[in-house]
């Protein structure tokens, strides 16, 4: 009988893997042309005294982001949700969230959207918290000095695979530790001079948490999310209020930039799309000219 394995990291051609039944942690060698990745359920085979992946079971969708020439990069694999984290300080950079947005519509994965470090100002998001609340998206203010506001999140971790982004220093790590105490993410404080994050590692990991049954997947922290090449239809179809206006247009490949008779510019003048979300989609389109 084969036994299936998640891989919870990798290196260049070795796995951390951890078992799918008991959860132990092992290790296995693969080839270049593999190219196995973090959430991935793969086979082994036993070959003298060491392992090797063999297969890599077909992947239900992935989390992924721009390489530096606009490629997608997948970054993990087999997601059931995405846990986007935010904070009062280092304050988010313009679009990161629809960015992460856009992605999780995308690929299928139920967003889980936190705003954290709410003691340092509890109204600065507010506006936005009602906001995504009403796109129907589940939405937490969270603090680490009130655990209640974090073990709201808990429940919805079990029996699942989540992976948590954010920028670096947002409290990733102090939400995981609340959540899953028997786990503890590196952690990415703030520098004294920028009040931006600090890169603590580029290597995506998976941990196990018995108590939930459940899998978060650390995304490394980052400054910016960058979306691969999109069209103007992919980055608008993952806008969740735009879906129910798409094919609406008088043209079929209508930007929703300029054309006349335009079914979401309609919708942003009627207010049931709102202007700010609309903005944010023209500045993401408009930032797909660098991959040209």
């Amino acid at each position: 009988m084969t036994e299936l394995y998640r891989v919870a990291s990798t290196q260049k051609t070795t796995a951390t893997l951890l078992n799918n039944e008991t959860h132990e942690k092992s290790h296995a060698f693969f080839a270049r042309k593999l190219k196995p990745i973090c959430g991935d359920l793969v086979e082994v085979t036993e070959n003298k005294a060491e392992s090797i992946i063999n297969k890599i079971s077909k992947r239900f969708n992935t989390f992924s982001r721009a390489d530096n020439k606009g490629r997608k990069q997948h970054i993990a694999a087999n997601v059931d949700q995405i846990m986007i984290v935010m904070a009062v300080k280092p304050e988010p950079t313009r679009d990161i969230l629809n960015r992460y947005l856009v992605t999780a519509e995308h690929e299928g994965i139920e967003p889980i959207l936190v705003f954290n470090k709410s003691d340092i100002d509890s109204q600065v998001f507010i506006n936005l918290i009602n906001q995504y609340e009403q796109l129907g998206y589940q939405v937490f203010k969270t603090s680490k000095h009130d655990t209640a506001s974090i073990n709201c999140i808990k429940p919805l971790l079990k029996d699942k695979t989540t992976v948590i982004v954010g920028q670096s220093g947002v409290g990733k790590s102090s939400i995981t530790r609340v959540m899953m105490p028997g786990i503890e993410l590196k952690t990415g404080k703030l520098s004294d001079k920028t009040g931006k994050g600090a890169h603590t590692t580029s290597v995506t990991q998976m941990y196990y948490d018995q108590g939930l049954n459940a899998n978060i997947i650390d995304s490394p922290g980052v400054w910016e999310y960058g979306l691969w090449d999109m069209s103007a239809h992919q980055v608008a179809s993952g806008f969740r209020e735009f879906q129910q206006h798409l094919g609406m247009c008088k043209f079929s490949n209508c930007t929703h930039i300029h054309e006349p008779q335009c079914a979401i510019m309609q919708a942003v003048k009627d207010k049931t799309i709102r202007e700010n979300r609309y903005q944010s989609y023209l500045r993401i389109v408009d930032s797909m000219k660098y991959w040209g």
